[in-house]
């Protein structure tokens, strides 16, 4: 990444000055609002007089008013505002170092990825249908956090749903995307649940008031993807691309390595465990959660007949941005990592219907070869 941000801050020197205004803008959105106003005396009181302030009567006291949370619904609707026109901003100017300082946890090494194989600086978007989901935060909480829906439009006009989540430190730090996913085309995002005021409820992610605790979506999400069908934990996520359709590929793929390469080949994935996990609650009583996973996959030559040793085998599209024409010829091992962000709804606790993943955005963020 050291190199993508030199080399970025050399080509978006002479264009920084858009980005600059509109990344203080964003910091300024993160901001938080003023604090509770002093309780007053309660009307019609009169000064007491000297005897009356020794006097052991009981005065009530009037109770405080309570403070606003952390993070506020304009400030989030502002945030979001501030985050979309800010990335067509630092787009448009080719700014990389700018595009990459928006993001944070698991959205920022796929946003390096985006930008080394310039996918994402040849999209143009526009933005509509905003919706932000906050829920209450204690002052003072750290990190703080929404989640937000936005209707993007290529230049083509297709629109697709978007499902963000944002975090910051404290509130003097900048709002930063952590999290960015595609809804699936036939799916529709669940109803969150909010109150009177509009507030969402934050779920933690070792809560068991719903199906499966959103700590635990990783793991099962992992061995369905490896296992498929067969696996154990097949009957509590549903089937999908990404889902069972992981396994299907890796046995399709570790059958052609073996006979055709003579090679093996094999893909394990994990909870990525450095990044975090947001979870709602919807209406209906279960969750909307947000998740990382990190996909690890290998092509190594057979040790005992080394008949694959020094063979090409063709560099996947999405990992040629991190691997040269030199690198086809694979002598030990080639090792691809793939970053996924995801969204899925889980059912309340009462229900039998299995867990469904509504959105994927993922990449190729690291690879190897030798």
């Amino acid at each position: 990444m050291d190199g993508i941000v030199r080399s970025a801050l050399a080509h978006a020197a002479t264009r920084a000055a858009a980005p600059v205004l509109a990344l203080v803008l964003l910091g300024v959105a993160g901001c938080s609002g003023a604090g509770p106003a002093e309780p007053g005396e309660p009307a019609g009181a009169m000064s007491p007089s000297p005897a009356a302030a020794v006097s052991s009567v009981p005065v009530a006291t009037p109770s405080p008013s309570p403070q606003p949370p952390a993070v506020t619904l304009d400030e989030a609707r502002e945030a979001l505002d501030t985050f979309l026109a800010t990335d067509g901003v630092v787009r448009a100017a080719q700014a990389d170092r700018w595009t990459i300082s928006l993001t944070r946890d698991g959205r920022r090494p796929i946003t390096v990825a985006r930008l080394h194989s310039r996918s994402a600086k040849a999209s143009r978007y526009t933005w509509r249908h905003h919706q932000v989901f906050v829920p209450r935060q204690r002052p003072g909480s750290s990190p703080q956090w929404f989640a937000a829906t936005a209707e993007r439009r290529d230049a083509s006009g297709r629109s697709r749903t978007v499902m963000l989540a944002f975090a910051r430190a404290g509130a003097d730090s900048p709002w930063q995307n952590s999290s960015e996913s595609l809804l699936y085309e036939d799916e529709e995002a669940p109803e969150v649940a909010v109150d009177e005021e509009g507030y969402a409820t934050a779920l933690d992610p070792r809560d068991q008031s719903v199906a499966v605790s959103p700590n635990l979506l990783g793991p099962l999400h992992a061995t369905v993807a490896e296992e498929g069908p067969k696996g154990f934990a097949s009957a509590l996520i549903a089937a999908g691309p990404h889902t069972t359709g992981f396994s299907a590929d890796i046995e399709a793929t570790r059958q052609e390595a073996q006979g055709r390469d003579c090679m093996s080949y094999n893909s394990i994935f994990a909870v990525g465990a450095n990044y975090p996990i947001y979870a709602l609650r919807t209406a209906d009583g279960g969750a909307l959660v947000f998740y990382t996973l990190v996909r690890t996959s290998t092509w190594s030559t057979d040790p005992g007949l080394k008949c694959g040793k020094g063979r090409p085998v063709a560099i996947p599209r999405e990992a040629r941005w991190l691997l040269s024409t030199k690198d086809m010829q694979i002598y030990g091992k080639r090792r691809i990592q793939e970053t996924q962000q995801y969204v899925t709804a889980v059912p309340p606790k009462t229900s039998t219907a299995p867990v469904h993943v509504i959105g994927y955005e993922g990449a190729v963020t690291e690879a190897s070869n030798s």
